[in-house]
């Protein structure tokens, strides 16, 4: 089975992509499909459009016809190694790519064109995103909160990408994040480290703070309704609360963890599997 390192979802169809290429998902089995990059890193569904990330592209993108076309890149070289969408998908285009050196990209029309966002960002090493859901109507001031782990800890941005400020407490490479359903109301936010274990915040991801008794190496982090999942070396964790972690028994290591509405879908060393989350 391949390695996979990336999940998406639209309607019904399912996508894995790792180093050997992109796959789609159905009935247990990895259908290969064709996809452009020489290194892909990850993929990503945003309404009728698949993107690819990785090298030598950037980003490539193909409709609901199956053609690929290459991204307009802003000049950047570097290569896409994460993906992720404004959640408010219905009102907005925009997608946020990371890059392995050359930061932040920013499309606003569902990855045609990318323009770079590094306003604030001092480590261009890009590991990871997560965006935080959609702000509750009425709330106050206006949030568009998304969260980037770099080589250097992790930045926050208010406004969907724009600007960017490093939150407090955390100086190790972060390479999983994962923000919590009712982000509005309580403001978890968890980060995952390779080696220095894993972080939580419950200020909005302005200060974060380590978690005791944690995996030191955090591959993969998810969240849902009912609690977390986290994935270190040897396999993967559940936790209600993202404070207090317990290991599920019989369940092998993920490079992704993946909520859908069917449950929750992990990548990993043999292809992909579903995870139990009770």
């Amino acid at each position: 089975m391949p390695i996979v390192l990336s999940l998406t979802q639209r309607d019904d169809a399912l996508w894995a992509l790792g180093p050997e290429g992109l796959y789609e998902y159905s009935d247990g089995e990895l259908a290969p499909l064709p996809q452009p990059d020489a290194q892909p890193a990850c993929c990503l569904s945003v309404g009728d459009r698949l993107l690819v990330g990785g090298a030598t592209h950037g980003v490539a993108y193909a409709g609901s016809d199956g053609a690929w076309q290459a991204s307009w890149m802003d000049g950047v070289q570097a290569s896409v190694v994460c993906l992720a969408a404004d959640p408010d998908q219905a009102h907005s285009g925009v997608v946020l790519a990371g890059s392995s050196g050359g930061g932040i990209l920013r499309t606003t029309n569902r990855g045609r064109h990318w323009s770079v966002c590094n306003f604030g960002l001092f480590n261009f090493d890009v590991l990871c995103m997560a965006w935080a859901p959609i702000q509750p109507a009425g709330q106050w001031p206006p949030l568009q909160a998304v969260f980037a782990g770099t080589e250097g800890g992790v930045y926050r941005s208010p406004n969907g990408g724009r600007g960017w400020k490093q939150s407090a407490g955390l100086n190790a490479p972060v390479i999983s994040l994962a923000v919590a359903p009712d982000f509005h109301d309580g403001g978890a936010v968890l980060a995952g480290t390779e080696g220095a274990g894993l972080w939580r915040s419950e200020d909005g991801g302005f200060t974060f703070a380590a978690v005791p008794g944690a995996p030191e190496v955090v591959n993969a982090l998810a969240a849902w309704d009912g609690g977390w999942l986290l994935s270190d070396a040897e396999g993967i964790w559940r936790s209600d609360d993202g404070a207090i972690w317990s290991r599920l028994e019989g369940i092998g290591p993920a490079f992704t963890l993946f909520p859908t509405p069917d449950g929750l879908l992990a990548g990993g060393m043999d292809g992909v599997f579903w995870v139990d989350k009770r």
